[in-house]
């Protein structure tokens, strides 16, 4: 087995038994999963938002050339670089991490 590359996603917690049966989905705006190198910087996105419940994803990146950097965030405001992977990401790539709670 070949290294990989290691992202994190996050969702409302709520959204974890759907993503467990059917991975992580494409938004239907620009066809992208939004990742982050680190997974404390995935939470700022929806903390922010003011999401009180909130899991994260390890994501082993099997396709590294459907990932693209994504600039569609003030990397100054979040201190961090998002990804966006072209696609929706199959259950077998992803794992459960974190849950947070406030």
């Amino acid at each position: 087995m070949g290294r990989y590359k290691i992202y994190y996603h996050a969702s409302q917690y709520e959204n974890l038994g759907s993503i467990l049966v059917d991975g992580l989905k494409a938004s239907n705006i620009d066809g992208l999963v939004y990742m982050t190198e680190k997974e404390e910087d995935a939470v700022k996105f929806l903390a922010i938002r003011g999401y009180k419940r909130i899991i994260t994803f390890k994501i082993k990146m099997k396709q590294p050339e459907n990932v693209i950097e994504t600039f569609d965030h003030n990397p100054v405001f979040f201190k961090c670089r998002c990804f966006g992977y072209k696609g929706n990401i199959p259950v077998g790539w992803i794992e459960p991490s974190k849950k947070y709670e406030w």
